[in-house]
């Protein structure tokens, strides 16, 4: 569920003094003044693949939890399996032992999100069925890390990310990941989640599981179907709704009662001829994964 994490100390007294004693940090990286012998920020160092990071007014902790939660106990730091409720509060806790004053760090980015099983190859999927969120394409069409297709919708307070999790790690499975992740803290302070151990309130993790569902019922995810089945004057609507191209710029600056026309339109030929199946399934997989991980 929870990957990503990014903590913020305003006040770094108390974290830059424990993280720049030897005994808790054997390495500690930092800028060398040639000349003037001046020891400068920033001030770097790690564990088991959390960064730290120290500058002249702030301190920071960040990365994959997921990651280092699999480097602590299988000495791999990959994120493609199961990652529940237990393991997410041992890590918090980790992360606690590991670095001083956790307790007065602001939580200001996160991911939340889910690696589910598909019957289907989840790059077909990205490929040929995922065509928008809130009616406009995606703003990054790539390869995720060099390997598996990946598709990701810039929004201001976050970016939702859908892509090939079982390619970008070379496996036999089929695994799509989906996942939010929170650009301003604004977003999922909302859900009174201000501090890491927020994050083992199970109330405040299905406040942030109705909000992704939320933000998955705006993707528009689309069967293929043979277009010689649909009615000619359907199908002329329909390559044209299916265009982002369309809603971003061909109405863009018609009225909100004809954008809601077109879309009630769109969505009446995604019904008369079946193609939501798709995304009914995923969505399923979604809940039932969710409703695995919280418990485990």
């Amino acid at each position: 569920m929870i990957d990503f994490i990014r903590l913020f100390w305003r006040d770094k007294t108390r974290f830059e003094h424990f993280v720049c004693q030897e005994k808790n940090f054997k390495e500690l990286d930092t800028l060398f003044g040639l000349h003037t012998g001046q020891i400068k920020y920033p001030y770097r160092t790690s564990f088991n693949t959390m960064d730290v990071r120290i500058t002249d007014k702030y301190g920071y902790v960040y990365n994959s939890i997921h990651k280092a939660y699999n480097e602590i106990h299988s000495d791999d730091a990959h994120n493609y399996n199961d990652f529940g409720y237990s393991a997410i509060c041992k890590m918090l806790l980790h992360i606690n032992s590991k670095v001083a004053d956790v307790e007065n760090a602001n939580l200001t980015q996160f991911e939340f999100g889910f690696n589910i099983k598909t019957p289907i190859e989840a790059e077909q999927i990205i490929s040929n069925n995922l065509l928008m969120h809130k009616m406009s394409g995606p703003n990054h069409t790539r390869l995720f890390n060099g390997r598996g297709k990946l598709k990701q919708f810039d929004h201001h307070n976050y970016v939702l990310k859908i892509y090939d999790k079982g390619k970008q790690y070379n496996l036999r499975e089929n695994i799509l990941r989906f996942e939010v992740r929170f650009l301003k803290a604004r977003e999922f302070q909302k859900f009174d989640i201000y501090k890491l151990e927020d994050l083992k309130d199970k109330y405040k993790l299905r406040q942030l599981f109705k909000y992704l569902l939320k933000r998955y019922d705006e993707l528009i995810i689309i069967d293929q179907i043979d277009e010689s089945l649909i009615e000619p004057l359907d199908l002329t609507e329909f390559i044209r709704y299916n265009n982002s191209h369309y809603w971003e710029n061909t109405i863009k600056e018609n009225s909100a009662t004809t954008k809601m026309r077109h879309l009630i339109k769109y969505n009446e030929l995604q019904n008369k001829y079946s193609l939501l199946r798709t995304k009914t399934l995923l969505k399923q997989l979604i809940i039932e994964k969710y409703s695995q991980l919280i418990n485990f």
